[in-house]
């Protein structure tokens, strides 16, 4: 292996790096919208279940306070027939239980009358919201596929190099190059700036320094990058 090959490699690897930052934060903003689009269809869901609940309730508890009314109607007809105290009172006792039980209902009819209007405005809003999530969403959906059509053609070359390159490198060294480079901003290697590291500035011993201008391979003490001179 040759430092050249570092070098190549370093070149292909900023070359892609520019081809990202072309894409700016478009793809972490899709993402984060494509996300947000998916939590509000989720929400419109389930508030459409819970709606749809609420109205089957509702529904349920009139039908049956009509039938308690019914009931209601008839035992109050029923007084006006009984011939004794102990009828009446029996009558009566029934129909204030029945009244009881009306009132529950109606307290849970208007519990879900409450609840059902909450629903509905809620799910108005959340659709309000999507579709002009939608509209931001399909915007930026549109721009970041033409960057990456713009790109496509370059990225594929340099990916392409970059295999190439990679496989004219041993595996010790390439997996010391991708850690540098995730923690050196993206930069492995650099040249020699006099008997310094051009990375991070700190000087190199004389016979290191003679030692990489003859071109041999060194890292730099300080920050770990990859040292070479374009002099040979």
């Amino acid at each position: 292996m040759s430092i050249l090959n570092l070098v190549e490699l370093q070149e292909i690897d900023s070359q892609l790096e520019d081809l990202n930052s072309l894409l700016g934060d478009l793809p972490k903003m899709v993402e984060e919208l494509n996300d947000q689009e998916n939590s509000l269809k989720i929400k419109i869901e389930n508030a459409k279940k819970s709606l749809k609940d609420v109205n089957l309730n509702t529904n349920k508890s009139e039908t049956i306070n009509s039938e308690i009314q019914e009931k209601i109607n008839k035992l109050t007809d029923q007084l006006f027939l009984v011939t004794n105290n102990k009828q009446y009172d029996a009558l009566t006792t029934e129909i204030e239980h029945l009244k009881d039980q009306k009132e529950e209902h109606e307290t849970f009819i208007i519990t879900c009358i409450e609840e059902k209007e909450n629903l509905e405005k809620s799910i108005l809003e959340n659709e309000t919201q999507l579709e002009e999530l939608k509209t931001d969403l399909d915007t930026r959906r549109k721009k970041l596929d033409e960057a990456l059509s713009n790109t496509a053609e370059e990225k594929e070359s340099l990916e392409k190099s970059r295999k190439q390159q990679v496989v004219m490198i041993d595996d010790s060294t390439i997996k010391i190059y991708n850690k540098v480079i995730s923690a050196r901003s993206g930069i492995a290697v650099v040249s020699l700036a006099g008997d310094s590291c051009g990375g991070c500035g700190s000087s190199l011993t004389l016979q290191l320094a003679s030692e990489i201008r003859a071109g041999d391979m060194h890292r730099c003490d300080s920050c770990g990058r990859f040292v070479y001179s374009k002099k040979k």
